[in-house]
């Protein structure tokens, strides 16, 4: 694997820690900054809104350029925003908080494109796998390490801290990384084209749905070990880490599955993420059931990434169109399993988001059904002699 897939995936660890350390550190900056702590909420929802349309402003009509210093100009102007954003008043920190989700969902559809050019065919899948470890990594320790951060230093430091990993990490790809040509340059409607497919929107929609299932519980972990499973609170920490290292080994293991077949590998991850979330749900109060829902959630989840982009590309190519929808798709799925999941907590108390991921999972699964239909269609029936023609295998 080339030293720029994981030099990337520094990248995108710094920036997502970026994302989830204002939810850690938001009973520090909200008093100085002189808001609510609900308004404070605000950066979180406001990085996320710039990473739902960052990819298609910014991405795309960049995509013509060599990716080498678009990575690396991403980072910078991700690097400026948070800076200058944790310096400024209320107002024009949340506008720059924007501007970093932005950047960062640019950055990140650039990479997948780049993952899949410099590598051979058959290591495209791990490339990618290596390029979501920064995401699950991102998602799962950031806010561990940011509350940890804000114990220790003042809130702004634990950000300008980030800032310096994410300026490190952009001038080692531009070190690093081989010099690539940029997408030619095709008219706005022709670089939308394969969005045209209904069935790549079917494929969004599994991976969306499989996103937002793990989402949905992984808000209400820490709740739910302290006040069902009875965990000590000094403990909580570092089962969320196990939950972050399976997230970790399921990723790698997905990337090197997902030649085998996507489809077949996101199914099985289905499977099992919804055995272990249905687990969670009914016996909250077993350690052990807990400790293997919570690797098992984590090995699958959102560790499937590798296998849906995989699905995606296969059908629609690796066009800007087609990874400046990943990002949006993967902020989609969090976006909507951390709200439902809110509403469900709210509504039928805290161990119903695990249910509530159970069944999206199961509505991710269900769209996987035809597709998977068509291609026992298409195997050769038992029975049938070598001298039998038939139809090639799919």
């Amino acid at each position: 694997m080339p030293l720029t897939i994981w030099l990337i995936a520094g990248g995108i660890f710094a920036m997502v820690t970026s994302e989830f350390m204002a939810a850690g550190l938001l009973p520090a900056i909200a008093p100085d900054v002189g808001v609510p702590i609900g308004q404070a909420a605000l950066l979180i929802s406001g990085f996320a809104a710039g990473q739902v349309i960052g990819a298609w402003l910014i991405g795309m009509p960049l995509a013509r350029f060599g990716p080498r210093w678009i990575l690396a100009g991403l980072m910078v102007v991700f690097a400026i925003a948070q800076t200058i954003g944790t310096l400024s008043p209320w107002p024009a920190m949340l506008a720059l908080r924007f501007v970093s989700g932005a950047a960062m969902s640019a950055f990140f559809a650039t990479a997948l494109s780049v993952s899949v050019r410099i590598v051979p065919d058959r290591l495209q899948s791990r490339a990618t796998a290596a390029i979501f470890t920064g995401v699950t990594v991102g998602t799962t320790l950031g806010l561990p390490l940011a509350t940890l951060a804000g114990r220790l230093l003042e809130w702004r430091w634990a950000f300008h801290l980030d800032t310096i990993l994410v300026l490190v990490a952009a001038a080692a790809i531009v070190s690093a990384m081989p010099r690539l040509a940029g997408v030619a340059p095709l008219p706005f409607r022709e670089m939308l084209r394969p969005l045209r497919d209904a069935r790549l929107w079917v494929l969004f929609g599994t991976a969306g749905l499989a996103i937002g299932a793990t989402l949905a519980g992984f808000g209400f972990f820490s709740t739910i070990l302290e006040r069902v499973t009875g965990v000590d609170p000094t403990v909580v920490p570092w089962l969320l880490a196990l939950y972050g290292l399976a997230s970790v080994v399921g990723n790698t293991v997905v990337g090197r599955l997902t030649p085998r077949g996507p489809t077949l590998v996101v199914a099985i991850g289905l499977v099992v993420l919804t055995a272990g979330l249905l687990a969670f749900w009914l016996a909250p109060t077993s350690v052990p059931v807990v400790l293997l829902a919570l690797v098992v959630i984590g090995v699958t989840g959102v560790s499937l990434n590798p296998a849906h982009t995989a699905r995606v590309v296969e059908r629609g190519g690796s066009g800007p169109a087609v990874t400046s929808m990943l990002p949006t798709i993967v902020t989609g799925g969090i976006l909507l399993g951390t709200a439902l999941g809110g509403v469900a907590a709210d509504a039928f108390g805290v161990l119903s988001p695990l249910l509530l991921g159970a069944v999206m999972s199961l509505l991710a699964l269900g769209s996987l059904l035809p597709e998977l239909l068509a291609r026992r269609s298409r195997t050769v029936p038992a029975g049938i002699t070598e001298s039998t023609p038939v139809c090639p295998a799919a």
